[in-house]
C-alpha cells in the first residue's frame, strides 16, 4: 500500500502539463494531499494547516471562475495583476504567496528531519519556522508559532505515523522532495520575476 508521502509525490509528478506549464487543478490537488501529513504533527500545526487549507480554497474559486481558462496555475495571477488587484490581502496572488510560503515550511521541515536522523522535530519545527516564515509574520504572530511549534510528537512517533518505516521512509521522502520542490521554485521564480513576492507582514 502507498504511504502518504508517495501518494503526495504521484501527485506532485501530475501537476504539469506537456509544455511544463503548472496545472491549476493538479497542483491545487498536490498541496490539499499534504494536509493529512500536517494532521500528524499534530495540532500544534493547525495554523498552519489552516492557511494551506484556506489558500487553496480561494484558488479553486477562482478557477472555478473560468475553468477552461485557468487550466494552468500562473494565468490566474496574470489576470489579476492586469486588473490591478493582485496586492489585496484577499487576493489570489497574496493566496499562491502564501501556500508556496507554508507548503515549503512543510517540506524543509520534512527535509530537516531527513538529514538529520538526530535532531527532535519541535527543535527542527522551530529551526526552520526562523529560516522561513518568520520574516514575513508580525510580533504578536511570531510569538504564537513559538508556542505553538513545541506541541509536536516526537519524531519517533511521527515518521511511525507516516506508514513506511526504515530506510523506505528516507527513500519515499527524497522521492517527494525530487517531485514537490521544482513546484514551489517555478512558482516562486514566478512571483519574483513579476515583483509580487511581497513582504508584508501579517
Amino acid at each position: 500500500m502507498s504511504s502518504l508521502l508517495t501518494q503526495l509525490a504521484d501527485s506532485a509528478r501530475r501537476s504539469r502539463d506537456a509544455q511544463g506549464a503548472i496545472l491549476t487543478t493538479e497542483f491545487l490537488g498536490t498541496c490539499r494531499e499534504l494536509l493529512p501529513i500536517i494532521d500528524k504533527f499534530g495540532s500544534g500545526f493547525s495554523l498552519v494547516r489552516s492557511d494551506i487549507g484556506g489558500n487553496i480554497d480561494r484558488l479553486a474559486a477562482a478557477q472555478a471562475k473560468d475553468p477552461s481558462r485557468y487550466t494552468t496555475l500562473f494565468t490566474i495571477v496574470t489576470d489579476e495583476v492586469q486588473r490591478g488587484e493582485q496586492e489585496g490581502k484577499q487576493s489570489d496572488t497574496n493566496g499562491l504567496l502564501w501556500l508556496k510560503r507554508a507548503t515549503e515550511f512543510i517540506l524543509l521541515l520534512l527535509k530537516r528531519l531527513h538529514d538529520d536522523t538526530d535532531v527532535a522535530l519541535s527543535t527542527a519545527a522551530s529551526e526552520v519556522y526562523y529560516q522561513t516564515l518568520n520574516k514575513y509574520h508580525t510580533w504578536y504572530t511570531a510569538a504564537a508559532f513559538t508556542v505553538v511549534l513545541k506541541f509536536v510528537p516526537s519524531r519517533e512517533a511521527f515518521f511511525a505515523a507516516l506508514g513506511s518505516p526504515g530506510e523506505q521512509m528516507r527513500l519515499d521522502l527524497q522521492t517527494l522532495f525530487d517531485s514537490f520542490e521544482p513546484l514551489l521554485l517555478d512558482v516562486q521564480k514566478f512571483l519574483a520575476g513579476h515583483n509580487l513576492d511581497f513582504q508584508v507582514k501579517v
